[in-house]
């Protein structure tokens, strides 16, 4: 009797131990739901067309194009329409860094120099900028303390060569590669052109001929090239204005289509079934894809490596004015762009508005 109610209390402690060991067996971890990006679009400063200096929406500008961010947070932008470049503090203060408002073809300190319709702006790692300078076909530059020179071109044509040698034909965006070269496209020579810190012009790519062809870069051709970017590995990415196109240049010199068919339209899709309606200005986020300002969609498009497009903020089928997230923010002509990506932020010139729009990454 004692024998068997040893063997049965044994067996019930061997079940007790099998059962807490399984209890005590930890759950599987659940597989985390990703969290999708979003993009918010908010006003940082300006309010309706005119010339104004002062904080968020007691500015004004008319017309603001190409826009980039210096060391110290602040922003410049070509305020087209009132040739000047302005200046934004983090806190939304706009100042008039340079120009005098009058077109002309000066140089000289701050609002002693002269410009004729400033369109694209670029920045190397000493905060000197670049200006585009659209109607004097030129490449101006200023330094951090405003003083305004120019480092190539003046009259229209085109030549390479070395500073007032060279010639551009109506000039948009401009970029700058990691050794401080600036990266043109010359939008009615249908090229894009490449400037040394000291000057020399010569011909990255394009015949000179308005066309839609991949290859080599001396074959290859564009159809009025706008806004440009520059990666970590010295590829040259172009927005293709009038081919609605989205080109890569390898440092080899090979030009190819990233996205776009080369005809008008808002599609989302990959390569060539996607569409876009004049995209004029890239930047390359932390990850390496091309955040595009489709212009005539009024919409933010995203271009991963692969050539995978898709609209991250606005409406293809409307413009407008409005905050807010994805396609519930409107644009009226986004033309210029600049990144703070390490801050999950990056910035947009809302032309036709006269706002400089900034977005956060969430």
């Amino acid at each position: 009797m004692k024998k068997n109610i040893f063997l049965s209390l044994a067996g019930l402690f061997t079940l007790a131990i099998s059962s807490c060991k399984k209890d005590d067996a930890p759950a599987p971890a659940p597989t985390p739901t990703p969290v999708p990006t979003s993009y918010v679009a908010t006003t940082l400063a300006g309010s309706t067309a005119g010339y104004v200096d002062g904080t968020g929406a007691a500015a004004q500008f008319n017309m603001p194009t190409g826009i980039v961010r210096d060391a110290g947070g602040n922003l410049f932008v070509c305020d087209r329409d009132n040739n000047r470049i302005r200046k934004i503090t983090p806190a939304g203060l706009v100042t008039t860094f340079a120009g005098s408002g009058a077109p002309g073809f000066v140089n000289g300190t701050g609002t002693a120099a002269q410009f004729n319709m400033p369109y694209g702006l670029a920045i190397d790692q000493a905060d000197n900028i670049y200006v585009a300078d659209r109607f004097n076909t030129a490449i101006r530059k200023i330094t951090p303390a405003g003083v305004v020179t120019t480092l190539a071109g003046g009259s229209p044509g085109f030549a390479d060569g070395t500073g007032a040698a060279a010639q551009f034909n109506e000039l948009y965006g401009i970029a700058i590669d990691g050794s401080g070269n600036l990266i043109v496209p010359d939008f009615f020579n249908y090229r894009i052109r490449k400037v040394t810190p000291a000057g020399v012009v010569t011909t990255l790519a394009g015949t000179g001929s308005s066309g839609f062809t991949d290859g080599p870069a001396n074959t290859a051709t564009f159809r009025n090239p706008f806004g440009a970017a520059v990666d970590a590995s010295g590829n040259v990415y172009v927005a293709d204005y009038y081919n609605h196109a989205i080109r890569k240049i390898t440092p080899a010199g090979v030009v190819s289509t990233i996205a776009g068919s080369g005809t008008s339209g808002s599609a989302d899709g990959t390569g060539s079934a996607a569409s876009f309606r004049q995209p004029a200005a890239i930047v390359i986020d932390g990850s390496g894809n091309l955040i595009v300002c489709d212009a005539m969609n009024n919409t933010i498009r995203k271009v991963t490596p692969a050539g995978v497009v898709t609209t991250i903020l606005g409406s293809s089928t409307a413009s407008g004015n409005s905050n807010g997230t994805g396609t519930a923010a409107l644009f009226n002509n986004p033309i210029g762009i600049c990144g703070d990506f390490a801050n999950n932020t990056f910035y947009i010139a809302d032309l036709s508005n006269h706002l400089i729009r900034k977005i956060r990454i969430q």
